[in-house]
C-alpha cells in the first residue's frame, strides 16, 4: 500500500501551521509560509492549491492593499480557534474522527522510534476535538477490545528518524539524494544518486520507489537498509507514465521483473485458503469435484511466487511452466538432501 502514517503526520503538522498563519489577522504571504514551514515556493503554492481544490478551504488572496505582495488568508468563519492551535472546520463525522484517533495509536511500524512520540502527540491534539467519552481510558479499552494488531515481522526504525526526515523532504520537494545502500545481495554498501518517487508500506516495512538517473531505471529499496542519505539541491521531473500503484498491483510481492504465467494445483485442504485471498497480477481458479483447484496466475516476481508455492509443501504442485516446475523440483531435492545428510 502507498499510504504512510509518518508522511501523513509530517504533512498534517505543516498543514496546521499553515492554517495558523492563514487565519492570522491580515493573513500571510508565500515568503512567510516558506520560512515557517521550511518549504520551497513551489511546495507552498502546491499546498495552497491542494487546500483550495482538494480540501475546499475558502482561502482568499489580495495583492493591491498590501504593498504589492500577495497575501492569503482563510475566511474567519470557517475556522475553529482552540487555546493553542487554529483548525479548519473539517466536518468529520463522529465515526470518522474516532477511527482516525484510534488508528494514530496503532501504527506499529514506528514502535520504539521518535516518530512514535510525534504520533502520540498528534493523537492527543485530535482528542481535543472529540467528546470526552471517546478519548477516555475506558473508551480506549473498548476500542482495544475490537481491534488487535499483529506484529508479524515488523521492521524497526528506531534510530532511523533522520533518514526518514530526509526521505520525506526529498519526496515533498522532488529533490535528488545521494545515499549509501546495503543490498541483501551485496556485503558492502554502495553509494549512488537517486530520485525518490513514492513511499510504500508493505508487511510491516517501509520501501521507496526510486529512479536511478545514471541508468534511467526504476527500482524499489528498503528504507532500513539505507546507511546514509543526503539531500541535494538538484530538482527532478517525475517520470512520465510512472504509476506505483499499477506496479504494486502487477507484482506478487515487491519484485518487478518480466511477467510469468503459472498454473498450480492445490489440494482440497489448501484450496479455500488460496481462493479467498487477493494476489498481485491476474488470477483465475478452476475447481475440481474432489475440492482441489487449479490456480492460473500471471504476475511478476517469479522468485517470490516460487517461495510462496513451496510454502504449501505437498499441498501444491506446479503444472506449468516447465521451467518453474523444474526449479521447484531442484529446491525440494536439495532440501530433502539436507535433511537426509543430518540424520
Amino acid at each position: 500500500m502507498s499510504y504512510s502514517l509518518a508522511m501523513f503526520n509530517k504533512n498534517l503538522i505543516k498543514l496546521i501551521r499553515a492554517i495558523d498563519l492563514l487565519a492570522a489577522s491580515g493573513g500571510t504571504t508565500v515568503e512567510e509560509l516558506c520560512d515557517e514551514l521550511e518549504l520551497s515556493r513551489r511546495s507552498v503554492f502546491r499546498m495552497i492549491k491542494t487546500m483550495r481544490e482538494e480540501l475546499n478551504f475558502p482561502i482568499e488572496d489580495d495583492r493591491s492593499e498590501f504593498g504589492g505582495k500577495t497575501r492569503y488568508w482563510l475566511m474567519d468563519r470557517f475556522v475553529t480557534r482552540l487555546s493553542n492551535v487554529t483548525l479548519p472546520r473539517l466536518s468529520l463525522s463522529l465515526q470518522e474522527a474516532t477511527l482516525l484517533y484510534f488508528l494514530l495509536g496503532r501504527d506499529e511500524v514506528f514502535r520504539d522510534s521518535e516518530i512514535a512520540a510525534d504520533l502520540a502527540s498528534l493523537r492527543d491534539k485530535l482528542g481535543v476535538l472529540l467528546p470526552k467519552n471517546i478519548v477516555s481510558p475506558t473508551a480506549d479499552a473498548r476500542l482495544d477490545s475490537l481491534f488487535a494488531a499483529s506484529p508479524g515481522a515488523m521492521k524497526s526504525y528506531a534510530g532511523k528518524e533522520h533518514l526518514l526526515d530526509t526521505v520525506f523532504d526529498a519526496l515533498e520537494q522532488r529533490l535528488e539524494c545521494v545515499l549509501s545502500y546495503r543490498s541483501p545481495s551485496r556485503q558492502e554498501a554502495k553509494s549512488y544518486t537517486i530520485q525518490p518517487l513514492k513511499l510504500v508500506e508493505h508487511r510491516g516495512g517501509l520501501y521507496l520507489f526510486i529512479r536511478i538517473p545514471k541508468h534511467d531505471s526504476i527500482r524499489i529499496i528498503a528504507l532500513d537498509r539505507i546507511d546514509y542519505i543526503e539531500l541535494s539541491d538538484r530538482g527532478f521531473s517525475y517520470p512520465e507514465g510512472f504509476d506505483a500503484e499499477a506496479l504494486l498491483d502487477s507484482a506478487f510481492d515487491l519484485t518487478f521483473d518480466d511477467p510469468i504465467t503459472a498454473v498450480i494445483r492445490f489440494s482440497a485442504k489448501d484450496a479455500l485458503y488460496v481462493k479467498e485471498r487477493r494476489y498481485g497480477g491476474e488470477a483465475s481458479f478452476e475447481e475440481h469435484p474432489d475440492g482441489s483447484l487449479n490456480m492460473t496466475i500471471t504476475t511478476s516476481g517469479r522468485d517470490d511466487l516460487l517461495r510462496w508455492i513451496l510454502s504449501f509443501g505437498a499441498g501444491a504442485e506446479i503444472l506449468a511452466p516447465s521451467e518453474l516446475r523444474e526449479r521447484a523440483r531442484g529446491e525440494l531435492t536439495r532440501a530433502c538432501s539436507q535433511y537426509e545428510a543430518n540424520q
